[in-house]
């Protein structure tokens, strides 16, 4: 699928020079990265034993309405436990959880601090970097699409020898809805025709970590630093658009729900704001941002609906469980 430049923000152009220099300082890396790799494979064979697999953190605010919806898509596809940080959230939020917190799948931290997101992230990573060998950090608007594997292990087992691995955003839409009620991978279809040079990452705990981001994850080996791949295995330093040719988004992207409904749409952006930083709140606000997510989904994806059946039946025996 082609990848483009995430313009966000009304008015904002494309930054060519500045994707240029990303795109050959990740020509630099693609020469340097993988023989590092592959000698860091070679050397480092005796694996640490985890207690999990994979596990997802999650930082979040008043999306209780979207939260076993989630956990039950990820538990569908393979996830092993959850780390949920709940970020002043005024809804009930824990009524949905504690079935999950019960059964010992999900871990609740509650974490007060305003513009919190990274150092939630940071606070996972340190938690978790023994005990987990996979760790996804994803948003609640976010669903890892797979489209070779039905399973996330079965997909990460491709990535062993990589430090992390980046999945790249497919956006969608409203498709039409005023209201927030269903699911939201059987009621969201109208999507961007492209995926974003921009997404969300899994990092692979064999490694050691001098940076988890939001957006990426940089792993050291000695002085060496070393980024990402994306689901074709080359690197993507910096959301590059190098390789928007190159096969990306075939095994696997990201259904980014940027807007869900556009009664959800007004509330996160206009009133709850950023969960990253001050800064972004003049952006939630500013005139013709959700016109310019919204016009782009010309096309429509199904894709992630080959699990639905299966998602509300798990719903429905979970709440039959309550």
């Amino acid at each position: 699928m082609k990848l483009k430049f995430y313009q966000g923000i009304p008015g904002e152009k494309t930054p060519w020079l500045k994707n240029l220099e990303h795109n050959l300082f990740t020509l630099f890396v693609c020469a340097y990265q993988w023989p590092v790799v592959m000698l860091h494979s070679l050397l480092c064979r005796s694996r640490k034993h985890y207690e999990h697999e994979v596990g997802i953190c999650l930082i979040f605010r008043n999306e209780a309405r979207f939260l076993k919806e989630w956990i039950e898509y990820y538990l569908m596809i393979g996830i092993d436990h959850f780390w949920l940080y709940d970020n002043n959230s005024e809804d009930n939020f824990r009524e949905v959880l504690e079935p999950y917190i019960s059964r010992g799948i999900v871990t609740l931290i509650d974490w007060p601090q305003k513009f919190a997101q990274q150092a939630a992230y940071r606070d996972c990573h340190r938690r978790t970097k023994h005990s987990v060998h996979w760790m996804g950090y994803i948003d609640a608007d976010e669903f890892v699409n797979l489209h070779k594997e039905n399973n996330i292990k079965d997909f990460l087992r491709h990535f062993r020898h990589y430090p992390s691995v980046n999945l790249h955003w497919r956006d969608f839409g409203t498709s039409g809805h005023l209201k927030e009620e269903g699911l939201c991978t059987e009621r969201y279809v109208a999507a961007w025709p492209y995926l974003c040079h921009m997404g969300k990452g899994f990092l692979n705990n064999d490694y050691n970590f001098m940076r988890v981001w939001i957006h990426e994850h940089w792993a050291k080996w000695g002085p060496i630093r070393l980024y990402p791949v994306s689901d074709n295995k080359l690197p993507v330093p910096y959301a590059p658009t190098l390789w928007r040719n190159c096969g990306i988004g075939k095994r696997a992207y990201l259904n980014h729900y940027f807007c869900r409904s556009r009664e959800w749409y007004l509330y996160k952006d206009k009133q709850r704001g950023s969960a990253n930083a001050a800064a972004s709140n003049p952006i939630k606000l500013m005139a013709g941002r959700f016109e310019l997510h919204e016009l782009k989904c010309t096309v429509h994806d199904y894709s992630i609906q080959r699990w639905l059946t299966l998602l509300k039946e798990r719903i429905a025996i979970t709440e039959i469980g309550e």
